[in-house]
């Protein structure tokens, strides 16, 4: 997203496209839509980012090829590392330069429930890190086994990372060496208050850009439900209160929107943009557009 930020500067602002199905003409249409309404790049997964370690990075990798050929739009594919070995990884992420896509969100992830389990195992080769690393290989001209390219790659190479109130000190350490690994910015998990943004920031210091994702909170169950599950102080207790204050018919979902009007001014200080969870809403997108930061010319 190197690219974007140079053509527009900070703060930037982009939305999550995640179509039913994975259904292509449905992403090209919502990144037309919130193109329009002002956004400058759109991100492409299977799942919403609250769930995308689910995201298949294959479907990902080909919704952004339709958004970017189809709506003319800069285009992010989620990349995820569960149940695929390197060397499958490496042809899907070499299919995606050769159609274009450069742009990428890595992960380690996880595949989706089934059933009554909340969580299935899955199969690593490599993690986020190792994932990385792949692709700064590539993009210097060598494959995993150090093997020459006919040409190297120059994929923008993002990283996701959880933002939350309080880090341990491993997660500091894991943090640096996602950067230190070749990392070129990071993509933060939903952001309900700016304390949760505050720890990341001190660690990345400044190293690499982080876009803050803002998610527009759908209902006081998912509000309720989100507080419990994320660490303590990610779901402020006064924002719950609020919204259950405003749920009468159209209220929540306008107190819903102003809330996430506020999350994403807040969170646009301190980092490069903020990314929107959703891109089904773009006069949502456009109410951000407004309200953050102009690019202040010379």
């Amino acid at each position: 997203m190197r690219d974007v930020l140079n053509a527009r500067g900070a703060p930037v602002l982009g939305a999550y496209v995640v179509p039913e199905a994975g259904d292509r003409e449905a992403a090209a249409g919502a990144a037309r839509a919130v193109r329009a309404a002002g956004a400058d790049f759109i991100v492409t997964a299977t799942s919403g980012p609250e769930r995308s370690q689910y995201t298949s990075t294959n479907q990902s990798i080909d919704l952004a090829a339709a958004c970017l050929r189809r709506a003319e739009v800069p285009a992010v594919a989620t990349v995820t590392t569960w149940s695929r070995t390197v060397m499958a990884l490496q042809a899907h992420l070499l299919g995606a330069h050769a159609r274009g896509i450069t742009r990428l969100v890595c992960g380690s992830g996880s595949p989706p429930p089934t059933g009554d389990h909340a969580r299935v195992d899955g199969r690593w080769t490599v993690d986020a890190v190792g994932l990385i690393e792949l692709l700064r290989g590539l993009n210097e001209g060598r494959d995993r086994y150090g093997l020459r390219l006919e040409a190297a790659t120059h994929f923008d190479i993002g990283v996701r990372i959880r933002a939350v109130p309080r880090l341990s000190e491993a997660d500091r350490v894991r943090i640096r060496t996602k950067i230190d690994a070749g990392a070129h910015s990071i993509v933060t998990s939903p952001v309900y208050t700016r304390a949760a943004l505050e720890p990341l920031l001190d660690v990345v210091d400044g190293a690499v850009p982080v876009f803050a994702t803002v998610h527009p909170l759908r209902s006081v169950a998912e509000a309720e439900l989100l507080r419990g599950e994320l660490p303590a102080g990610c779901v402020p207790e006064e924002l719950v209160r609020r919204l259950a204050d405003a749920a009468d018919g159209d209220g929540f979902a306008q107190e819903a929107g102003r809330a996430a009007v506020e999350a994403a001014t807040v969170c646009a200080d301190g980092t490069q943009g903020v990314i929107l969870s959703r891109a089904d809403r773009p006069e949502l997108v456009a109410r951000v557009r407004a309200a953050l930061p102009r690019r202040v010319a010379g």
